[in-house]
């Protein structure tokens, strides 16, 4: 009896140690899962080259850097010899290569929706729960938990290289499914039929990821105390904040809590400062310039204590464990927020203050718990007493005419609101629109997160693209993953066609001169050509290729010549055409002979000339009186005389 009391117990012990504990850290998880769905948001991890994104208002291409976010309805192209890394919260990832476009359907934490129109992607699901479903004009992949996949889309086929684990093609003609199983052969489709392929992808692709995987392994192999106090979500964010603060227990607003403090800045440092505003989603979004800047400001709050500035980290729904306790931290929920500031103005001038963790933040969008929607498009009748923020005496204020032109507002900052009395020259607005800055519906520079020109653009046949995928993901179309993976193994499972073969997917260039954006394809100068052909064909078939390209390479038409420009694709030719047209040309070799001795030097000559020292006559290098060095030469003429 006594064995089956204790065996009762310790069941109702981990029954118990499935319940949520009654801590402030799940109080803060119950009521983040009462509170509306939050907006996940990916990150711009790394860029190299010149990465454009689409700005629908505008309707035009700017240029983006890394930290910069990628959200629901994001369109990106990157132009030739360009590569970008993408994070996702829910531990997606996608690395795009040069000439590739690609737009962000769906995130949520059960999956990642992303439509590649063209060019070649790499995807990682490094996720547990979450789905990849990678959207093509010829069909969809959806790949599960611990999987990576390669991507190249063309305008004719698409073709899907399984690198680990197991990934499912879905036809969109025959709605059929295919498994691509990693080391096995490839998987290449058009609208008619599937075949199987090589693989055998680029080296220098390859080297590349395999250069970035290797750098992240380092970036986790060592974890300090970031590692535990970050939510999963921010896992790989941990080694920038050891690298740059160090983590500190504080007491703040009735209880002792663990902070992070960064430790490399400048006197008088500011949260909010090193970095831009941009409009972003409606609203006003920080891109910051600093190697912490990005989950500190765009996760978590701040708060000021003992004269420093500490981040209070976000966290998320914990369950009893076994061990030691969690750290304490201060309860605040976790979401991406654009900027956590409250704005103020005054005449010609426009400020900010960091926002401590029980205040409101007024925006257009409901990013997450304790965010404000702003309905109403006038939001200066809004009144709101600026004396009402706890950081208000530590707001930046600068001229509104450098709002968007610097990526450090330290050196532009005017002055601090230090007393009452400069405090009632400012006025509290929940945002900023063109009522209070000046110039705000004609400036371009609102939208750009760099000072970077666009010499390339999209032609406007990809921005139909786009379109439809913005009304789709604001319809809600998309299926929850748990609803994708039913009907996936719903779906009949396909065959590769035997004996057909389909063309391989090439990487594209579809950018041209802004000039030339509009005008159609056919009347386009210069053709789209291939930026990187994968190796697949041997044999015929590379014979088949080249003979092609000599083809198309005789069909360009030649420049005409006239009498100041000269054909170079064959130098006897361009040697016999410069005689017809400037008469005959002396075409004997030029031979560079060495200096004459003295004694040469100084032999007089029958007309009674002698060469000069240093003359170089009969040495000529060129026209006449030139030396062979180049110098400048005369003659004189002297009686000869015996030496």
């Amino acid at each position: 009896m006594k064995g089956k009391g204790k065996l009762v117990w310790l069941t109702y012990i981990l029954i118990l140690a499935m319940i949520p504990i009654a801590s402030p850290q799940a109080r803060a998880g119950l009521e983040d899962r009462d509170e509306e769905e939050t907006i996940l948001v990916g990150r711009i991890s790394y860029v190299t080259g010149r990465v454009l994104r689409y700005v629908s208002e505008e309707q035009d291409w700017v240029a983006i850097v890394k930290d910069t976010p990628f959200g629901l309805s994001d369109s990106l192209h990157s132009e030739k010899g360009a590569r970008a890394e993408i994070i996702m919260p829910n531990n997606t990832w996608a690395r795009i290569d040069g000439g590739t476009e690609i737009r962000l359907i769906a995130l949520r934490e059960d999956v990642a929706e992303i439509g590649v129109d063209s060019g070649l992607v790499r995807f990682y699901n490094k996720g547990f729960d979450a789905v990849i479903e990678a959207r093509t004009p010829f069909g969809y992949v959806r790949a599960p938990a611990e999987t990576t996949f390669d991507l190249c889309v063309d305008d004719e086929s698409v073709e899907v290289v399984a690198l680990k684990g197991t990934v499912y093609f879905v036809h969109k003609t025959s709605g059929t499914r295919l498994e691509v199983i990693a080391g096995s052969s490839s998987t290449i489709a058009d609208s008619r039929k599937v075949t199987a392929g090589e693989v055998q992808t680029d080296p220098y692709w390859n080297a590349w990821n395999s250069k970035r995987d290797a750098l992240w392994a380092e970036r986790m192999r060592v974890k300090g105390k970031s590692a535990e106090y970050l939510p999963p979500g921010l896992c790989y964010d941990s080694y920038i904040l050891d690298e740059c603060g160090r983590w500190e227990r504080v007491y703040y607003n009735g209880g002792s809590y663990y902070f992070w403090r960064p430790l490399y800045v400048s006197v008088g440092w500011t949260p909010f400062t090193v970095g831009r505003w941009i409009v972003w989603c409606g609203d006003h979004t920080w891109i910051p310039r600093e190697p912490f800047g990005y989950v500190t400001h765009h996760y978590g709050a701040w708060v000021f204590v003992r004269g420093f500035w500490y981040w209070a980290p976000p966290v998320r729904f914990v369950r009893v464990r076994i061990g030691p306790p969690p750290p304490p931290l201060f309860p605040f929920p976790f979401f991406w927020c654009p900027g956590r500031v409250a704005w103020m103005h005054t005449r010609g001038r426009v400020g900010w203050a960091p926002l401590a963790p029980d205040e409101a933040y007024h925006c257009h969008r409901r990013w997450g718990p304790r965010a404000v929607v702003v309905k109403n498009i006038n939001v200066t009748n809004v009144n709101i007493n600026v004396n009402r923020y706890r950081y208000v005496r530590h707001a930046v204020i600068i001229d509104q005419a450098n709002l968007y032109k610097v990526d450090n507002y330290r050196k532009i900052r005017i002055t601090r609101v230090r007393d009452a009395s400069t405090l009632n020259n400012y006025r509290a607005v929940p945002a900023l629109n063109k009522g209070i800055v000046g110039n705000y519906g004609d400036t371009k520079q609102r939208y750009t997160v760099a000072d970077i020109e666009g010499m390339r653009t999209p032609r406007r046949k990809e921005i139909k693209k786009i379109g439809s995928d913005q009304r789709a993901g604001k319809r809600g179309e998309n299926a929850r993953p748990t609803t994708a993976r039913e009907s996936v193994g719903k779906l009949k499972r396909g065959r590769v066609s035997d004996g057909a073969r389909v063309k391989p997917a090439e990487v594209k260039n579809s950018a041209v001169p802004v000039k030339r954006v509009n005008r159609p394809g056919s009347r386009e100068e210069l053709a789209e050509g291939p930026l990187k052909r994968r190796a697949r064909l041997r044999g015929e078939n590379q014979e088949q290729v080249r003979g092609q390209g000599q083809k198309q390479r005789r069909e360009i038409p030649s420049r005409p010549v006239n009498k100041g420009t000269v054909r170079r694709e064959n130098q006897g030719r361009a040697r016999s055409e410069v005689k017809k047209q400037w008469g005959k040309m002396d075409s004997e070799p030029v031979r560079r002979q060495r200096a004459p001795k003295r004694e040469q030097r100084l032999k007089p000559r029958e007309n009674g000339e002698r060469t000069l020292p240093g003359s170089g006559q009969g040495f000529r290098k060129g026209g006449r009186g030139e030396s062979s060095w180049g110098i400048r030469t005369r003659s004189v003429k002297r009686p000869a005389r015996a030496l």
